[in-house]
């Protein structure tokens, strides 16, 4: 299952992508969801390629309801998300592109994207397109298909909790 989506953030995109390979803003966002950031590594200089891995332990109540039926009665009440983001060094006007691989591993689901910081009048436009993949016997296009619309949500979030940081 593929999704598209983007938002804009009034901060430019060096501003954006210091908030989003950042620990304590992930950190920051995960408990806001009741989750908790259990692991994180930043690699490289913001001026540069930059790669990020991290884990994060999430509520099951938090997922889509497709997802939450399965994994309360299969995997409990936490889900552990590992993420491995690679970003490119800025171009000359700023935009940045991100390789995202999100992948619950109990879950049997792996959501690959491409995030595009780009420069706008106004700020930063994001950009992100991919894909949901859910390899349970049965029931992974349901919990696929119901993830995908989560991507909106999880970006407009993201979208405002960047700006929050950023106007702290």
């Amino acid at each position: 299952m593929a999704f598209k989506e983007s938002t804009t953030i009034s901060h430019p995109p060096a501003d954006v992508f210091a908030a989003l390979v950042d620990e304590a803003f992930n950190r920051k966002v995960t408990e806001g969801l009741g989750g908790a950031l259990v692991a994180f590594e930043r690699q490289g200089e913001l001026t540069g390629p930059v790669s990020v891995t991290m884990v994060r332990s999430v509520p099951v109540n938090r997922l889509p309801d497709a997802v939450q039926k399965f994994a309360g009665k299969f995997l409990g009440d936490k889900l552990s998300l590992e993420q491995h983001e690679t970003w490119s060094a800025p171009a000359a006007d700023g935009s940045r592109t991100g390789q995202l691989v999100v992948t619950v591993a109990a879950a049997k689901t792996t959501a690959t994207a491409e995030q595009l910081l780009l420069p706008t009048e106004g700020g930063t436009e994001v950009r992100v397109t991919g894909a949901v993949e859910c390899r349970i016997p049965l029931v992974g296009g349901k919990i696929a298909q119901a993830g995908e619309p989560r991507v909106g949500k999880v970006l407009g979030r993201q979208a405002r909790e960047v700006a929050s940081w950023l106007g702290r």
